[in-house]
């Protein structure tokens, strides 16, 4: 297979999958509240991942913002929605009145908790007949992919 015969079937993959993968984050925000778009979800998301920091500190707008690579007006939208359905908190900080830091609710671990578990039962549906090693690899596959997507798409 020659390197352009590659990159159109990459595309070609990349276009099948990529309404598979939009209709997945609509789905999973809808699992957590019934307005939640994917956005307000990538936000939540990264709080939830946050809350479980080893080093205990607060996830802030700041990391959202970094994380997410959206808008400061985009994640403060979100974020009042996300308050206002009881998913999260946000906070001065004590150490800095500039700094807003923002946790999960119960409520919001809750559900992705209940989120997760249904999620997983979908992955090993399809990748049931895989072999462990093939999920594996395409697990390291596309985590050198978001890493090289991050640096050079555009």
């Amino acid at each position: 297979m020659t390197e352009s015969s590659a990159i159109d079937g990459l595309e070609a993959a990349f276009a099948t999958i990529g309404p598979i993968v939009k209709a997945r984050m609509v789905a999973i925000a809808a699992a957590i509240h019934p307005d939640l778009r994917p956005a307000g979800w990538g936000v939540l998301r990264v709080v939830l991942t946050g809350a479980q920091r080893p080093d205990g500190e607060a996830v802030t707008v700041s990391d959202i913002v970094a994380e997410t690579q959206m808008d400061k007006s985009v994640v403060s939208r979100q974020l009042r929605d996300l308050k206002e359905w009881g998913l999260v908190s946000v906070r001065r900080s004590d150490a800095d009145a500039r700094v807003f830091e923002v946790t999960p609710t119960p409520e919001a671990i809750a559900r992705h908790q209940a989120m997760r578990r249904a999620s997983r039962a979908q992955y090993r549906a399809v990748f049931g007949e895989w072999d462990e090693a093939d999920v594996e690899k395409l697990t390291e596959l596309l985590g050198r992919l978001a890493q090289s997507a991050l640096h050079r798409l555009d």
